[in-house]
């Protein structure tokens, strides 16, 4: 590939690439764009993603973008806001399970002490599906609460 600006369209999409196949050489553009084509019953040619890849096509929208999104596991805003970091990136990819979005909605207005007991029990919950176990080797408690 040839270089690219590291906050761009084709730097993303290739990053996307590179960790979705992290454990083997990527395959070529034509196998990709068949695969988003296979997984997401959305189009995108072989010639389009090589010119999304190569930097010279910079702002995909619709269905292609639509497709890419969908494939990587990305909020299409990934793609097009710079600003839009990972932080947002899981919270959008959360937001999209209809449990989480009802937990968030009901907590809302909550106090802040029932809010952080409603943490604590889903911090629990995490705990004993072993969900976190990277988590826990690390040595601050993100919430604060050490």
């Amino acid at each position: 590939m040839a270089s690219v600006d590291p906050g761009s369209i084709a730097a993303k999409i290739n990053a996307l690439i590179d960790e979705r196949w992290a454990d083997e050489k990527p395959p070529g553009n034509a196998v990709i764009a068949k695969a988003i084509r296979d997984e997401t019953g959305l189009s995108i040619s072989t010639g389009y993603l090589w010119m999304l890849r190569t930097g010279q096509r910079g702002n995909p929208t619709g269905p292609r973008l639509q497709a890419l999104a969908r494939f990587f596991g990305k909020p299409p805003a990934y793609f097009l806001d710079d600003d839009v970091t990972n932080d947002d990136m899981e919270l959008a990819s959360a937001l999209h399970s209809a449990g989480v979005r009802m937990i968030a909605l009901r907590s809302n207005g909550l106090s802040e002490r029932s809010q952080r007991a409603i943490l604590d029990m889903i911090e629990r919950a995490r705990e004993i599906e072993q969900l976190d176990e990277e988590r826990d080797k690390t040595p601050n408690d993100p919430s604060g609460r050490d």
